[in-house]
């Protein structure tokens, strides 16, 4: 099992919930992904199109449990099996954050 550097390494709690996200590139059409499990600094999501590892996106969610919209930008920090990747939200501003913060707590969090 490989070892995730103590830069990479989850800091907030996480929802396993599956959303929809549309992730927008720089160049190129915007992907939609799925998400496997959601937090405050980051997700874990399945694409169907292929990243690149340090690729820098713009992210756009719904937060159904609050029913709010939140959007910013990421960074895709690995890929794991199965088409999954992790993703750090990089900015992101103070009311998104807190609205992440509402979701991640309405739905309680994980280890």
């Amino acid at each position: 099992m490989a070892t995730v550097p103590a830069s990479e390494r989850r800091s907030s709690p996480r929802m396993a919930v599956a959303l929809d996200v549309r992730l927008k590139r720089k160049v190129g059409n915007p992907v939609s992904v799925q998400t496997l499990d959601l937090g405050a600094g980051g997700a874990r999501f399945v694409s169907a199109r292929p990243l690149r590892v340090d690729e820098e996106l713009h992210f756009d969610l719904d937060l159904p449990v609050t029913g709010r919209h939140v959007a910013g930008t990421a960074r895709v920090l690995r890929q794991h099996p199965n088409s999954a990747y992790a993703l750090r939200f990089e900015h992101i501003g103070p009311d998104a954050l807190l609205e992440l913060q509402a979701a991640v707590a309405a739905v309680g969090s994980f280890a």
